[in-house]
């Protein structure tokens, strides 16, 4: 049964509707004019970040071009990566006119490099070092991005530069993963190939406690130890501690922790170590996932969003819980209240990622009730996040001692630390330790 929009809370699509009406009950000629000064608007705003964007991939080519002479092409690939998240980051940084998005930033990034083959003298640089400068920002380019630099590619590097650079770095050995007490912290691990020396393992910090499952922190590391060993420090020793290295064995669930869907979103919240990484993670991600056959392990609690709807209202019935008034409707009867509980709790896509929780879990869940509905109803799903904490640890086999730790978040009256900026709003990229 649906659920009455009552319940929710009012959006902010009601300031929006009555902008349109506004607009919609003026003259035609006015009309005309506010979406002429609206398009005037946008065309100078793209301009201002394309101005933006090239000056700075200017300064960042100009830069790896001067370096690139006795450096291996790995330390160049550092170096754009460093670089690159400089950049990003500086645009975060003033106001939302100077925003570049990523792929903005990437076609800057490109036309710089088109510009200098053009004019190389200018550019201070020779043909060679240019083709290696292209070929080592071409190859940390994902999918869709990596599209817009095959023409370069072709017009300036060989046939056999242009297919190792399309290939990219090739995974040298098993995938590796581990995960936290909770079952929502990730490590994977894999080694790929390295251009100068041993291989390097790369790791993908991944967080599945918010809305969406995200890499909160990656990059390279000289060893699968040393890459386990600061995932452990970063998510607490008391959660990862004990955590080990295991060979992947659910192609399923290593799709859902390197998500191809979303490789040139940026989700927002992103710092500069973050973006430093942003496109190296996303094209090596689906290397990783690549580079694992096809296999559904048994070792992980499934459950979907749909099942655990119908078993927690069938638990509520049994309990004979009885909904209260909500406003001026009707009684939220168990399956209103377990519907909303059940679409509430994240990943709602990933059977295998869904049914765990943890203390952060926890508080984000109640952060998104107490935003998403109104007060009374959010009121009464939170007291019943207790209920649906014990639901799910029985069917994870949650120790005992880590529910009770869940359980201590679930009103929200304790603030789950690190989850907040510092305007206190909930950021989804913040690295937070259980």
């Amino acid at each position: 049964m649906p659920v009455s929009r009552k319940r929710k809370k009012k959006s902010q699509s009601g300031s929006r509707s009555s902008r349109q009406s506004m607009v919609s009950s003026r003259g035609g000629s006015a009309g005309a004019g506010v979406f002429g000064e609206l398009f005037e608007y946008r065309q100078r705003l793209a301009e201002h970040r394309t101005a933006l964007a090239g000056d700075a991939a200017g300064t960042l080519i100009d830069a790896l071009v001067a370096s690139a002479p006795g450096r291996s092409d790995d330390d160049l690939e550092d170096d754009l990566c460093i670089r690159y998240g400089a950049a990003m980051a500086s645009f975060e940084g003033g106001s939302v006119e100077d925003i570049v998005n990523p792929e903005d930033f990437v076609g800057a990034l490109l036309s710089a490099l088109d510009e200098r083959f053009h004019k190389p003298a200018e550019a201070d640089a020779d043909v060679a070092v240019l083709q290696r400068v292209l070929a080592v920002v071409a190859g940390v380019l994902p999918f869709p991005f990596s599209e817009s630099a095959s023409g370069l590619m072709s017009a300036h590097l060989d046939a056999r530069t242009a297919k190792r650079v399309a290939r990219g770095r090739a995974v040298t050995g098993p995938v590796l993963w581990a995960r936290d007490v909770y079952g929502t912290r990730w490590a994977v691990v894999a080694p790929f190939t390295s251009d100068a020396g041993p291989d390097r393992w790369y790791l993908w910090d991944v967080d599945t406690c918010g809305y969406e499952v995200l890499t909160v922190h990656s990059g390279f590391h000289p060893s699968a130890e040393s890459a386990v060993a600061a995932w452990r420090e970063s998510v607490g020793q008391g959660a990862a501690g004990g955590a080990v290295l295991t060979a992947v064995e659910d192609s399923e669930t290593l799709d859902a922790l390197l998500r191809g869907e979303v490789e040139g979103i940026r989700i927002g919240g992103e710092d500069e170590e973050q973006y430093a990484e942003f496109l190296r993670s996303r094209r090596l991600g689906a290397t990783a996932r690549k580079a694992v056959r096809r296999v559904r392990g048994r070792a992980f609690a499934r459950l979907t969003a749909a099942d655990a709807k119908a078993q927690f209202a069938q638990r509520l019935r049994q309990t004979d819980h009885r909904g209260g008034i909500v406003g001026e409707e009707e009684d939220a009867g168990p399956d209103d209240l377990a519907m909303e509980l059940a679409e509430s709790w994240s990943p709602q896509d990933h059977p295998t990622l869904y049914p765990f929780c943890s203390p952060h879990k926890v508080a984000v869940a109640v952060l998104h009730l107490r935003d998403h509905y109104k007060e009374d109803f959010a009121a009464e799903l939170v007291a019943l996040l207790p209920e649906w904490i014990r639901f799910l640890a029985e069917h994870t086999a949650m120790p005992a001692e880590l529910t009770e730790r869940c359980l201590t978040y679930a009103s929200g009256e304790l603030q789950f630390p690190g989850i907040l900026d510092d305007r206190g709003r909930p950021n989804p990229m913040a690295r937070i330790a259980e």
